[in-house]
C-alpha cells in the first residue's frame, strides 16, 4: 500500500490545481490533501482511520479494505462532505465556500489513481458492471510493490515539489 504521507502529498498537488478554479490554490492544497487520506478510512492503521478507529475497525469488517471506499461514489461523498462544511463555515472562516467540493474529489481521486497503479489496484466502479470496451476500468492495477522507503519517499517529495510548484502556477 502506499503510505499516507504519500497520498497527501498527491492529493495537495491535485488540490491545488483544483484551487486555482476555485480562486485559491492555498485552499485547494490543504482540502486536496486531507480528502486524498479518506478512503483510506476503512483501514485501522492508516493515518485518518488511527483518528477514528471505531469507523475504521467497523469498515474494515464489515466490507474490508479497498472495497466501498475506494470507488468514485465514496470520492462523491467526500466531495460533498467537504462541500458542506464549506458552505457551513463560510459564515466565520474567510475563503470557507461549498466550492471546497472540488478540491476535495481531486484530492480523494488522486488516491484511486495512485492505489490503480499497485499490483492490488482498485475497483472505482463497483458494483457496477462497466461495458464492453469500458471493462478494464473495472479493476486497473499496475505493476507497483509499495511498502518500502526507497518508493515512498522518492514519490512522496516528488509531489510535495509539484504542489508547492502548483501554489506558483
Amino acid at each position: 500500500m502506499l503510505t499516507g504521507r504519500t497520498h497527501a502529498a498527491a492529493g495537495a498537488f491535485f488540490g491545488a490545481l483544483a484551487g486555482h478554479a476555485i480562486g485559491s490554490p492555498e485552499t485547494g492544497l490543504a482540502v486536496g490533501a486531507l480528502a486524498a487520506l479518506t478512503p483510506d478510512i476503512d483501514a485501522p492503521g492508516s493515518i485518518i482511520g488511527r483518528r477514528v478507529r471505531l469507523v475504521s475497525v467497523l469498515l474494515e469488517a464489515l466490507a474490508g479494505h479497498r472495497t466501498v471506499c475506494h470507488t468514485v461514489w465514496f470520492c462523491l461523498l467526500v466531495a460533498a462532505a467537504f462541500a458542506a462544511l464549506g458552505s457551513w463555515a463560510a459564515g466565520f472562516v474567510p475563503g470557507a465556500s461549498a466550492l471546497w467540493g472540488l478540491p476535495a474529489l481531486a484530492g480523494a481521486l488522486s488516491h484511486l489513481a495512485l492505489d490503480a497503479c499497485t499490483v492490488t489496484g482498485v475497483k472505482p466502479f463497483d458494483p457496477l458492471p462497466l461495458p464492453g470496451r469500458l471493462a478494464f476500468l473495472g479493476h486497473p492495477h499496475g505493476p507497483i510493490r509499495t511498502g518500502t522507503w526507497w518508493q515512498e519517499i522518492p514519490a512522496m517529495l516528488a509531489f510535495l515539489a509539484l504542489a508547492l510548484a502548483a501554489l506558483r502556477v
